[in-house]
């Protein structure tokens, strides 16, 4: 438990940290989808990662595009086994997403 006192100046109210210039401005980074860079140096077709991963070719295609604001667990698992049956290569999550 905290006593306050009345004198003033034992009282100093808690301020925040001060920033950098500029730092409330700058972003602080986006996912980005890079599919189509992995099926283009694979040459494998949408269609072909589509029916090897058992997806909708609507979901390849939003991905391939990056225009998608969300993937479940569940997707991104399948996106990923169907890669690396395709290529025979292991992939991870950092292979199709990265942070830009």
């Amino acid at each position: 438990m905290t006593l306050l006192t009345n004198n003033s100046t034992h009282f100093r109210p808690r301020t925040a940290p001060a920033q950098p210039a500029g730092a409330a401005d700058e972003p602080t980074g986006t996912i980005v989808c890079v599919l189509s860079e992995v099926l283009g140096r694979h040459r494998v077709s949408q269609t072909a990662l589509a029916q090897a991963c058992g997806l909708r070719p609507a979901t390849i295609h939003a991905l391939y595009h990056d225009r998608t604001s969300s993937v479940t667990w569940d997707v991104l698992a399948r996106l990923l086994v169907g890669l690396q049956a395709l290529t025979h290569e292991p992939y991870e999550m950092g292979d199709v997403f990265r942070l830009r």
